[in-house]
């Protein structure tokens, strides 16, 4: 019920085009903070799907289906986290929405999704911010 609420207040925002105010308690679980134990903080779905649109040059169509990628990762990722979810679980959602997102793409497209997730790994200190190799990629 309360991933609905927060998918319900993201549409209005999107579609009032500014921010939304929310019930403080609500407000708490909607926050994208670090994964138990440490880790970087996660975009949100409509940021991370607008970037991918410019960095890849993705059509508005592609864009749409890639967002719904993202929401659905990361509401798995959310119910993972509050059922206890181990790295294993958070990494294999990540191999799932890569391998989906990666079927929409053109090869050339692919390519860079693959160099702007290994750079992103990178940044986090290869493997997620706990210092561990980065997961290989999904095949």
């Amino acid at each position: 019920m309360k991933i609905r609420m927060q998918v319900l207040a993201l549409g209005a925002a999107v579609l009032l085009g500014g921010a939304v105010l929310v019930p403080a308690a609500m407000a708490q679980d909607t926050q994208q903070g670090p994964p138990p134990g440490g880790g970087p903080r996660m975009m949100d779905p409509a940021t991370r799907a607008a970037q991918l649109q410019k960095q890849l040059t993705l059509t508005d169509e592609v864009t749409a289906q890639v967002k719904t990628i993202l929401t659905d990762s990361m509401a798995k990722m959310q119910a993972s986290r509050a059922n206890g979810g181990s790295r294993e679980d958070m990494m294999a959602i990540r191999a799932d929405e890569s391998t989906k997102i990666k079927a929409l793409l053109t090869p050339d497209q692919a390519t860079k999704y693959d160099e702007i997730q290994a750079a992103m790994r990178a940044r986090r200190g290869q493997g997620g911010g706990n210092g561990g190799p980065p997961p290989p990629p999904p095949q």
